[in-house]
């Protein structure tokens, strides 16, 4: 029997252009692959990233939330923040990690926040931080530069510590200026609040997916605001009908913190002997002059208020 089958394979055309065909094919199945897996590789660099941003700004809100209030003692500035910039912020704060801190009874310790531009397709977010354990904090540095390294590995060093908290922030990138710190408001002994605002971007070179916008607000619970001063004056008969005696009260002054309140008199310049709140004068002046009274009000916290009114005599 003869057999009908044909015993002829490819030929040399048919084998080339089927090798063609799967190197193309191949080829084509290993780049999207390698897209894939970039893009893979991007997202878990921007979740890193993220997740980093986001433990910071929960570390700066519990930080501001047990703020260690200033006082005006010689070489501090008063209020819950001590420095209060659009890409800076500088406070003191409890520290958790210490049980005791010497004669630093607060156990407080500053913590200073600052965005890095020297690059503004990766600015970076520092944290810079100083103990002591004496009495008094040391003087706020007046230093601006971000990272502070003024006199650094030494024990007068602005900051005892410095680490890199957050990359590849893009807040000042193609000519935009995106504050990193909002506050409530213009005096840092005013400010009840701090928003943050951070944009982040692991490749700011694509276009896509863009930047990413992460935000957190925190009310500072120990902020000390300054006190308003205010009084009445109001006339009273002396023996001499042309004379007066002008009666002070200053009840409508208050802290807008509810804390209690010291005072203090001036009439023309002169200090009076009195811390009360209301006070008739010793002194009885004559009608048709006018006399000029000042009050300075003061919270524990050492911040201050005062008000200057003249009175005329009738």
């Amino acid at each position: 029997m003869i057999s009908l089958r044909d015993d002829r394979g490819f030929t040399l055309v048919e084998l080339l252009v089927t090798m063609t065909i799967s190197i193309v094919i191949l080829g084509a199945i290993l780049m999207v692959l390698e897209v894939f897996q970039s893009n893979a590789r991007d997202a878990q660099l921007r979740n890193e990233n993220q997740d980093a941003a986001r433990t910071t700004l929960d570390g700066v809100s519990r930080q501001l939330r047990n703020v260690v209030a200033r006082t005006t003692n010689e070489g501090t500035v008063p209020g819950a923040l001590e420095q209060a910039e659009e890409y800076a912020i500088t406070f003191e704060t409890v520290d958790a990690s210490r049980s005791s801190s010497g004669e630093n009874t607060l156990n407080a310790m500053r913590v200073r926040y600052c965005l890095d531009d020297s690059n503004p397709e990766d600015e970076v977010l520092w944290e810079e931080t100083k103990r002591w354990e004496t009495k008094e904090a040391p003087e706020v540095p007046s230093s601006t530069a971000c990272p502070d390294r003024t006199k650094e590995g030494t024990s007068e060093a602005d900051w005892e510590k410095l680490t890199r908290v957050v990359q590849n922030i893009t807040n000042r990138m193609n000519g935009e200026k995106h504050a990193l710190f909002t506050y409530s408001a213009k005096e840092t002994p005013e400010i009840l609040s701090v928003a943050v605002d951070m944009f982040l971007d692991v490749d700011p070179k694509q276009a896509r997916p863009g930047s990413t916008e992460l935000t957190s607000g925190v009310s500072l619970r120990n902020a000390n605001r300054r006190p308003i001063a205010e009084f009445s004056a109001t006339l009273e008969n002396a023996n001499n009908t042309n004379e007066r005696y002008v009666r002070l009260n200053a009840s409508a002054s208050y802290d807008p913190d509810g804390l209690s309140l010291t005072y203090k008199w001036w009439l023309n310049g002169a200090e009076l002997l009195t811390t009360s709140q209301q006070y008739v004068t010793k002194e009885a002046f004559a009608t048709g002059t006018t006399q000029k009274f000042k009050l300075e009000v003061t919270n524990p916290g050492g911040l201050s208020g005062s008000i200057e009114k003249s009175v005329e005599i009738k």
